[in-house]
């Protein structure tokens, strides 16, 4: 069965689902979803995940009760029971045939029994990323613990924000069936293992990873066996999936629903623990990637749109320590990336999510990004690269178009992008970067405390049509402790954006105190955008309004919250020093900023996945 729920996105509205048994019965069906659980038993059963449990709060959280540990489908919160019960795989040759999904017991193949508690540790309802869960039958909800901290979801259940054949904005989706459709089993399964020379067909005979990636095909799923790989490994378009038939690189987890298996990515060459180079319709799903310089590399065949990569789900992953950025796409659309956590980034490039070169139709949901030496999380659209190193002009539609008005337009822009429930934070320079970013939903968002700026929506040329333009920015967080420095900045003909219920504080931090910031800049404007913006029902605490330009700077209109002081009580248990916890940022009881907002069509719940009631608090949490 299937429990439904709506999250708005733009115009439109997508469904999401989680996967399972029978129906949890607390805190998801006061939101009206988070949904269906396995309350208990003692394996999983039915080759989906075993989300939640009786009380499910947290959403997302273990697998109850008592499960094998030999198969995939024995990983905690895992979200396939394949290889189970007989843990047979099809092998390197295997075609057709198809693991047998786990349904209860032990495994033959599998080291050991046992007890599983703690299956991706629910960090706060349906959003993967929200304020600690209630425990599932059979289990516990820790909330703030996890591969990534309370930011990222550890666990790998399947709540996707649009469902196999929906609408994604006003397009039919065309994502990775692996992310959408729960129901999705594998046509065949090859396990590897770090130094495994055997045919792939069971965990007994792994093969060795290089083996299994050169004779992928569609429809398979290669199952990385808990350990510690090194290398860096590569996935082609002759070895591409399909959106009927997915390939899938999954990593067993630990008992306690972290990554069992780490990547430590080469020193020459590309230097990506996982490249997929015009590979489309792949899953990446979790893995700890260490070192070199990106962790996930995902990229399209060219800059024209139909040379675009195509449905690849970055899942479950933690990156950390590349010199350049654990994540990075270029020109690839459809692609998701959710519940990763993406730090400590080096010189090179330092981002923690970098979505670049025109990729049109994201998915960034539920990650957690910190100590980056550059921006936390960056889309650019790069129109000085897909459009001028190509000759094309930046006022050519084949720069400037629409995405899907043309087989080839819009490579100048990132249009239709949907960017939900993360926690950015503690950058060592600026916050995210929304450049040449159009038509999108960014909603539910923590955006605190880079040691520079926050969140720039700007543009690098000087064609209007290329600015971040057409947004819709609503329930957000933002906050800045830089003096003179903006938490948001709209800049460059960035224009026909909606600015609604959101939370934008400016704060001082000194030890243990926090307290305003009358030098923390909120906003900055220019000529271009002053007058072209709609700013409804948010809240600007502390700080002032500044301009990049002679143009005077923003006033709060009167539908807006304007409060000079602050109080560090108003908020749950503010962050002094870095931690991984957003619920640390959630309101408290006498933060003015409750109930002072709309209810909007686009956002019916927080990042916890609460149902917001009219009158809605402002922010990403709804009390």
């Amino acid at each position: 069965m299937r429990d439904l729920y709506w999250v708005g996105v733009g115009l439109s509205l997508v469904a999401s689902v989680a996967c399972s048994g029978t129906k949890s019965n607390s805190g998801d069906a006061a939101a009206g979803q988070g949904g269906m659980a396995n309350t208990g038993g003692t394996a999983n059963t039915g080759g989906m995940a075993n989300i939640g449990g009786t009380a499910n709060t947290g959403g997302m959280a273990n697998i109850g009760g008592t499960a094998n540990t030999g198969g995939v489908g024995a990983v905690t919160g895992g979200r396939l029971g394949i290889g189970g019960a007989t843990n047979t795989g099809s092998g390197i040759a295997g075609g057709a045939s198809t693991s047998t999904p786990a349904t209860g017991g032990n495994s033959p193949g599998g080291a050991s029994n046992a007890t599983l508690g703690t299956g991706g540790k629910a960090t706060g309802g349906a959003s993967f990323g929200g304020a600690s869960g209630a425990a599932a039958s059979g289990g516990s909800a820790t909330g703030g613990v996890g591969a990534g901290g309370a930011g990222g979801d550890t666990s790998t259940n399947c709540a996707p924000a649009v469902i196999r054949g929906g609408q994604y904005f006003t397009f039919a989706e065309k994502f990775n069936r692996y992310y959408t459709d729960c129901a999705w089993l594998p046509s065949s399964t090859v396990f590897v293992s770090p130094s495994g020379t055997g045919n792939g067909a069971s965990r007994t005979t792994p093969a060795s990873v290089a083996t299994a990636l050169a004779a992928a095909v569609t429809g398979r799923m290669i199952v990385f066996l808990s350990g510690t790989y090194s290398g860096c490994f590569e996935l082609g378009a002759s070895n591409s999936g399909t959106y009927d038939n997915p390939v899938v690189l999954f990593g067993e987890r630990l008992s306690n629903g972290l990554p069992g298996v780490t990547i430590n990515c080469c020193a020459t060459g590309r230097k990506t623990c996982i490249n997929l180079e015009a590979a489309d319709y792949v899953a990446v799903d979790g893995f700890e990637l260490v070192g070199g310089d990106y962790g996930v590399r995902s990229v399209g065949a060219g800059y024209p749109a139909n040379q675009h990569q195509k449905g690849v789900a970055v899942l479950n992953n933690v990156g950390h320590g590349q010199n350049k950025d654990p994540f990075f796409t270029g020109q690839s659309d459809w692609f998701v990336i959710e519940s990763c956590t993406g730090h400590d980034s080096g010189t090179g490039d330092g981002h923690g999510i970098y979505l670049s070169n025109g990729s049109d139709w994201n998915i960034a949901r539920f990650n957690e990004t910190y100590n980056t030496v550059s921006s936390d999380f960056q889309i650019n659209a790069d129109p000085n690269s897909t459009c001028a190193d190509d000759g094309v002009p930046f006022t050519d539609p084949e720069c400037d178009g629409l995405a899907g008005s043309s087989a080839t337009a819009g490579r100048g822009a990132s249009d239709y992008m949907l960017i939900d429930a993360n926690f950015f934070h503690h950058s060592q320079a600026q916050g995210p970067n929304f450049t040449s970013v159009r038509n999108s939903t960014i909603k539910n968002n923590i955006f605190a405390l880079p040691a520079r700026h926050g969140a720039s929506f700007w543009q690098e040329t000087d064609n209007p049509k290329l600015g971040a333009s057409n947004n819709l920015v609503a329930h957000n967080l933002f906050v800045v402790q830089a003096s003179n420095r903006q938490a948001i900045g709209l800049t460059n003909s960035s224009t026909g954006n909606s600015f609604k219920n959101n939370v934008i504080v400016a704060v001082s931090i000194s030890g243990s105190t926090v307290s305003a910031n009358a030098s923390g800049q909120l906003l900055a404007t220019d000529t271009t955008t002053l007058q072209s913006n709609t700013f409804e029902r948010n809240a600007w605490i502390s700080g002032f309004f500044g301009s990049d330009d002679t143009a005077p700077a923003y006033a709060p209109n009167s539908t807006e919250l304007r409060q000079t002081s602050l109080q560090a009580s108003w908020f749950a248990a503010f962050p002094t020093t870095l931690g991984h916890d957003p619920a640390a940022l959630a309101p408290a009881a006498t933060a003015p900023w409750l109930d002072q907002g709309n209810l909007l069509s686009e956002v019916p719940v927080d990042r916890a996945s609460t149902a917001r009631k009219a009158p809605v608090d402002l922010g990403p949490y709804e009390r």
